[in-house]
Formats: C-alpha cells, structure tokens, sequence
C-alpha cells in the first residue's frame, strides 16, 4: 500500500482557509467544499445549485469520474455559505457555482497554498479530507462511497494513523 504524505492536518487546513479567506469569498469556498468533500476538483467545478440539497446535507454530483454520480454529505457550515455565495452573486440554479478552469483553481490553490509556506494542490484536500476522517473514526466502507471509489483497495491507502492514534486505539482495548 502507498504511503500518501501529500494532506494537511486539520491545523493546517484551517490556517490555509484564513488565508484564502484574505484572497477572496470564492478562493475560500472552493478550498472550503474540497476540504470539508473530499471531491474531486472536475467534480467541485461542475456542481450547481440544483445540485445541492440543503435540506439533506447533501451534494449530488452528477459528473463524476468515470461518468458516474454519487451523493456526497456536506457540514450545514459549509452550505449556509454555498447558499449565500450563490445568492450574492446570483448564479442560476444550472449554472456552475464556480465557473473557472481546472487550471485557474490549481492556481488558486497554490497561491493559497504559498500564504502559509506549503505546496499545495487540489488533490491535497482530498487526501486530507479522507486521512482525518480514518483517523477520527469514519468507516472505510462509507469513506468509499464518498469518494467514489469502485475498490475499496484504492481507499485503503488513507488507512494512515501516528503512533499516537494507534497508542490511544491500544489503550481502549478492554483486555
């Protein structure tokens, strides 16, 4: 199994998202959503308001990696504000919330990247996104579903922990 050293800590991502925040409102949610997703950037770029349903907490992405769609959970945070960028800046209901290239969002990304002394590209996010998930406890099984993985092998790569993790996990254990 490979071993992923391109994610963030929590920390970092934090410290990163107050950085773009001092870019723009639209650098700070496109590193929100990726971070708090874990999709794929050609999956951030073509979602729409349609696609979103508020009332579940969830994203529907209907254009996936390999043609696929999947339904992907998303924090109440995260979509009050996607909800108040789209009215702000009144986008249509099938139009792309974010409508830039791929190239324009890695750019982005490594400008904001660069704010707090990392590189950083968009796929940073989605490895972040699905380590600290294993590590505070998500079940690999689900994580696959909201990657969108077909194998659960190529979601096993984030089963990644410090020794901390694996010390604290050890000390639960009723022996």
């Amino acid at each position: 199994m490979k071993h992923i050293t391109d994610y963030l800590e929590k920390d970092q991502v934090d410290e990163m998202l107050k950085a773009a925040r001092s870019c723009s409102e639209r650098d700070y949610l496109i590193i929100r959503v990726l971070w708090r997703s874990g999709i794929r950037i050609n999956e951030l770029l073509t979602i729409r308001p349609q696609d979103i349903e508020y009332h579940n907490h969830v994203i529907n992405v209907v254009k996936a990696k390999g043609g696929k769609q999947r339904r992907v959970p998303l924090d109440v945070v995260t979509l009050a504000e996607l909800r108040e960028y789209t009215r702000t800046h009144s986008i249509a209901s099938d139009a792309s919330i974010f409508s830039i290239s791929q190239q324009w969002a890695r750019e982005l990304v490594k400008r904001c990247g660069a704010l707090i002394g990392r590189h950083v590209h968009p796929h940073t996010f989605r490895h972040s996104f699905a380590i600290n998930a294993v590590r505070n406890g998500f079940d690999i099984r689900r994580l696959q579903g909201i990657l969108g993985h077909r194998n659960l092998n190529t979601t096993a790569q984030y089963l990644q922990f410090h020794m901390r993790d694996l010390q604290e996990a050890f000390a639960r254990v009723p022996f």
